[in-house]
Parts: structure tokens; C-alpha cells; sequence
């Protein structure tokens, strides 16, 4: 036998072998082509298969945080969030309308037939990128009876397309009180105005969520409580506002602004010691919780955005003769003049260069407390052509004229006024007057208050401070804050007690007279502003600065009306009584005990008219 040659046994083995090695090797290579793709999944696309898993089989629930309160100083609450349950659906879960609609319809008070509708209108619904809608609202804060109802329904016959969810929603349990200070927020827009926007940071918190393990029908099997981000609550903003003297406020401007029907009309209450703004309301106004109700027209649309504005800090006007302390009080405390220097008036009229200067009476000559006392223009002309620009300019600007006073709330306007190189020739006589200028209400009653605070200005505030949930304190804001002197402590006192008080006593605030108390203030009547270069409207605002007691002031208040209709629109008429009325009621809260029984000394005048050395 050849022992090179292969046996034929051995060569049908050997075949055998190659016709099962085929086979194998491509199973073989399938596995390992297998593996490789696995491979391949796993470190290039396992984690985005993993997540499409995730979300097949978890679900993230939402839970919100609970908007923190606005409070009173007082503790009072003006706005707050509850939680409330909503009901939704997926359409795509739906698998008999009619039959939910009829079930769920009667507990949450609403047409069978409108929510069939509404379910079928789901079940067509697409998403923007074509995909079916798979969450639609069916009602929105159900109240507790609601939502227990429906909660059982749900339960007991396994609704799967159907659930509740929390929501937290705003409520303003006073209603429109304060609501310019408030502002709003509504879930869909998010805050709006006041306090609010200005502190919607604090307000808000951080929502939370909690994931939840689902079969294939969506329904939860598990809870993994591992996964939960628990929401932090919003902190809660306390006000400086007194909810009492804001309703005292209101009150009091809601009669003067349906007694003489103007455009708008603000009123504002301080504490003249520490810069607190008690009250501050504006009328128009709105209801916090619907701020923007449906309108038919335009025109009606436009009235309802104007309401949301707070004409206390966004509107600007002409101050007029209400302004007239804030140049008469510096020039006297830098001893330019005397409170009982006698000048010569000789009215009703008078020209200064070509332009005429009127008083609305007759006066020959007026001291300088008498021309704040009986509103001279020409007594105050007098004084600024003594006085010059650059003493002026000084002036207006110590009181803090031209500048936002930075009350935390947002829109305030800062008012306008030129600087010296763009003053007109008539310049030195239209400042002390209140002309050529441009102001807010919240810049005039800061000033006032500062010749109430013996001659420092301070910043209003109308936050006290910033609380958390769990009642600690995160910002105290309660320290008042000196923004300079504008004149010294004697020579304010001096002004207010011989000046403004004889306003009151005998001049153009007589209206401005209270029961058990010295008032003091000044009034203001200014003609409405065309525009630049374009003259006056023959419409008017009526403003009224006021304040009590004179001695040892408590509060210090104004009320402006802007383009009252009738032939009434004086400060002295329109404002003033609404002041005495606000200050009167003011001090009876805050129960400021009765002046003492004492009359204010009365000025010696001196006819040796203007000039000379004098010292306040």
C-alpha cells in the first residue's frame, strides 16, 4: 500500500469535516458580526438607547413650588398661592369618548356633549411635528370637591387616559387693594408689574419633579423615590404698605376722583422718619387677579392697559406751584433771604424781560412765607432772578429732582429736567415757579419729606423685607436710608413751622385744615404741558402736599389730579381736602395723641425789601 495516498474512508471523513466547517464558520461569523454590532450599540448608541428605554418605561411628574406671599407690615396677606388639582388627559389613551365624557362630565361641571368634543378634537389633534397630541387640559383648578370626585372615578373604574395634577395658582385675597404696588401673575404670562416683577426671583422657588416607573398602557407601577427633586418654595416679600391706611387711601382718592372726574389720580402716604411709603394708590386701577379683561374694541383695550400703569412713579407733569418750597426753603437756609423780608409784588402782573408773570390775586407786597403762603409767581420769580442758575440747579437737584428715587418697584420715571446749558432765557423765573420741569408724584412727596425729616432726604422704600418659607430672614431692608441733607435741621424746622403751616392756616390749603392737629403743606396748580415748543392745553393737574402734626410730623401725604373735568381743578380745591381727610384718618391709626393748645408765633414783617446780610 502506497503510504502517501489517502484511504477512501479517510477522504469521506475529510469531506464530511469541510462540509460542517462551512456551516459552522458562518455561524461562526454571524455571532461575531453580532458581538461587533453590540459592541458598536453599546459604547456609540447605548446611551441614547437607554434614555428612548428610560423614557418608555419612567415618567417625570412635576412638582411645583409654591409662589411665596406679599404681606403687609402688618403681617396681612395681599397676595398668596394655593395648590390647586387640573385635570388632563392623553388623547392617544382614549379609547371610548363618549363614555368618558358622560362619566367625568357631571363631576366637574361641564356639558357631556362639550367634553365629548373636546376628547374627539384630541384624538385628531397633531403635535408640531406631526406626532399624535398626547396631553391636552380638560379643566383647570378644580376645586376640592372636584378633584376628590373625579380622583375616585379614576381609581375605581382604572380611566388610564385621564389624571390630575397640581397646580399652583395666584390669588389676592383684598382684591384691587394695592394692586399698582402687587402688580400681577398669572401661570400663562408669568408676572406683570409691581412687586411681582420687581421681585419675581424671590418669589418663585424652584420646581421639583419625582419619577415614576410605567407599564406599556402608562400606568405607574413604581415610585422611585431615589430620583425625587423636592420643589423649594418662593420666599415671601413683607411691605412697608399698611393694609388699613392703603383701604384709608383709596377711599378717600376714589372720592375725590368720582367728585371731579379726571384722567388719572395718584395719592401716596409716607412716614417722613424712616422713608416708608404706608400707602400709594392710583386710579384708574385694576383687578390683580383678571388684569386685563376681554375688550371689544380698541379703544376699550387701551383704557385697560392704561390702568395697569402706576401714575404714582410712571406718570411725569409740570409740578407748578407745589414746587415753590424746594427753592424758597434752600434759599433761606443758605441766608439769600428771610422768612419776613418783605418783597415788593405790585400785581396781579408783572414783566420779567418779555414775558408777563400773573397772580391769581392782587398783592403789593408778600413776605417770603406769604408768597409760599398765597402761591405768588412774581414773589418767586423775584427770588430766582436773585438767586441765579447755578443756585437753582443746585437746588433742584439736593432734593433729588431729575433722578429715580430707586423705590423697589419697577416703571418709575425719573422726570425731566435740562441740564443748565440747555435752559431758555426764562429759565430762572419758570424753576421756582414749577415750570420747564417735569416730575413724579413719588419725587415731590420724597422732597416734602425731607423738610418734614428736619432736612434729610431719605430714599423711599416700600419693601421692609424678604422672608422664607420657613419664616427666616433673607434680606432685612428695614433701616431707613439717608441720600444727603438738603438743608439744615433748623432752618427746615424754621420753613415748615412759619411757611408751610400758614399755607394751611391762611393761604391757598385752607381745605387742608384737621381737627386736632397743625397741618402743614402747599398747594399746586399747574396748566398741562403741549409739548416742547407747542405751548399749554388749558387743562390742568391740582396737586396738594401735605403733612401733621407740624411740630413733630407723623405722615406726610399727597394727592395729585390730573386734568380734572369741570371748571374746579386748584389744588387748593381738588386735592387738598382729600389730603386732610387721608392724614387725618392716618394719624387716628397710628393714634398720634392732640397738639398741644399753642397758636404759631406770627412773622414781624420788614419793609426794607430785598438785599442785605440776613441769616435764617
Amino acid at each position: 500500500m502506497d503510504g502517501g495516498a489517502a484511504s477512501p474512508k479517510s477522504k469521506q471523513a475529510q469531506g464530511c469535516l469541510m462540509r460542517l466547517a462551512i456551516p459552522f464558520l458562518l455561524v461562526a461569523a454571524g455571532l461575531l458580526a453580532g458581538a461587533g454590532r453590540l459592541a458598536y450599540i453599546q459604547h456609540y448608541e447605548g446611551a441614547r438607547w437607554s434614555e428612548l428605554a428610560k423614557e418608555q418605561h419612567e415618567r417625570t411628574i412635576p412638582i411645583p413650588a409654591q409662589r411665596g406671599s406679599i404681606l403687609d407690615s402688618e403681617g396681612r396677606t395681599l397676595a398668596s398661592s394655593v395648590r390647586r388639582r387640573s385635570l388632563y388627559f392623553d388623547p392617544t389613551m382614549v379609547s371610548d369618548a363618549r363614555f368618558a365624557a358622560y362619566t367625568l362630565a357631571p363631576l366637574i361641571q361641564m356639558p357631556a356633549a362639550e367634553l365629548e368634543t373636546l376628547l374627539r378634537d384630541g384624538q385628531q389633534r397633531k403635535t408640531a411635528e406631526g406626532k399624535p397630541c398626547s396631553f391636552m387640559w380638560i379643566k383647570r383648578r378644580l376645586d376640592d370637591a372636584e378633584a376628590d370626585a373625579v380622583a375616585g372615578v379614576l381609581r375605581g373604574r382604572n380611566m388610564r387616559a385621564f389624571e390630575l395634577q397640581d397646580e399652583v395658582i395666584r390669588e389676592y385675597p383684598q382684591g384691587r387693594l394695592a394692586c399698582h404696588v402687587l402688580g400681577f401673575f398669572n401661570e400663562g404670562g408669568g408676572a406683570g408689574a409691581g412687586i411681582e416683577l420687581q421681585f419675581d426671583k424671590a418669589l418663585s422657588g424652584t420646581d421639583g419633579s419625582r419619577r415614576v416607573i410605567i407599564d406599556e398602557d402608562r400606568e405607574r407601577l413604581a415610585q422611585r423615590h431615589e430620583a425625587d427633586v423636592a420643589p423649594r418654595d418662593g420666599h415671601s416679600v413683607v411691605l412697608t404698605i399698611d393694609s388699613h391706611l392703603q383701604r384709608i387711601t383709596e377711599r378717600n382718592l376714589k372720592l375725590a376722583f368720582d367728585e371731579h372726574k379726571p384722567e388719572w389720580a395718584v395719592a401716596i402716604v409716607m412716614d417722613p422718619k424712616t422713608g416708608e411709603v404706608l400707602a400709594m394708590a392710583s386710579l384708574p386701577d385694576f383687578d390683580p387677579a383678571k388684569p386685563l379683561p376681554p375688550t371689544e374694541t380698541p379703544a376699550e383695550r387701551a383704557l385697560a392697559e392704561l390702568a395697569l400703569r402706576n401714575n404714582a412713579i410712571g406718570a411725569n407733569y409740570e409740578p407748578g406751584s407745589i414746587f415753590k418750597p424746594f427753592i424758597a426753603a434752600p434759599a433761606y437756609a443758605e441766608g439769600t433771604t428771610r422768612l419776613d423780608e418783605v418783597y415788593e409784588i405790585n400785581g396781579p402782573s408783572r414783566l420779567f424781560g418779555r414775558r408777563t408773570l400773573n397772580d391769581t390775586a392782587t398783592y403789593d407786597r408778600l413776605t417770603l412765607a406769604g408768597i409760599i403762603s398765597q402761591s405768588s409767581n412774581i414773589g418767586m420769580a423775584l427770588l430766582g432772578g436773585r438767586l441765579g442758575g447755578e443756585r437753582i440747579d443746585r437746588y433742584i437737584r439736593s432734593f433729588g429732582f431729575g433722578a429715580l428715587t430707586n423705590i423697589e418697584l419697577p416703571g418709575e420715571e425719573n422726570g425731566q429736567y435740562a441740564d443748565r446749558a440747555k435752559w431758555t432765557s426764562y429759565s430762572i423765573q419758570s424753576l421756582p415757579i414749577g415750570q420747564e420741569i417735569s416730575v413724579t408724584s413719588i419725587q415731590l412727596l420724597t422732597a416734602f419729606a425731607a423738610l418734614a425729616n428736619d432736612g434729610m432726604r431719605l430714599q423711599p422704600r416700600i419693601v421692609r423685607g424678604i422672608v422664607g418659607a420657613n419664616g427666616e430672614i433673607i434680606e432685612d431692608r428695614s433701616a431707613p436710608i439717608e441720600r444727603g441733607r438738603v438743608i439744615s435741621q433748623e432752618a427746615a424746622r424754621a420753613f415748615r413751622m412759619e411757611a408751610l403751616v400758614k399755607v394751611v392756616q391762611e393761604g391757598t390749603g385752607k381745605n387742608a385744615q384737621i381737627p386736632d392737629h397743625q397741618a402743614f403743606g402747599k398747594t399746586g396748580t399747574a396748566e398741562i404741558a403741549a409739548g416742547p415748543g407747542r405751548g399749554y392745553l388749558k387743562k390742568y393737574v391740582g396737586s396738594f402736599l401735605g403733612g401733621a402734626p407740624a411740630e413733630n410730623p407723623r405722615a406726610v401725604a399727597m394727592v395729585s389730579i390730573y386734568k380734572p373735568s369741570g371748571s374746579k381743578y386748584y389744588g387748593g380745591t381738588v386735592a387738598a381736602p382729600a389730603v386732610a381727610r387721608i392724614l387725618a384718618e392716618t394719624l387716628q391709626y397710628l393714634r398720634v395723641p392732640p397738639d398741644a393748645k399753642s397758636e404759631v408765633l406770627p412773622i414781624a414783617p420788614q419793609v426794607d425789601g430785598p438785599g442785605g446780610s440776613v441769616r435764617p
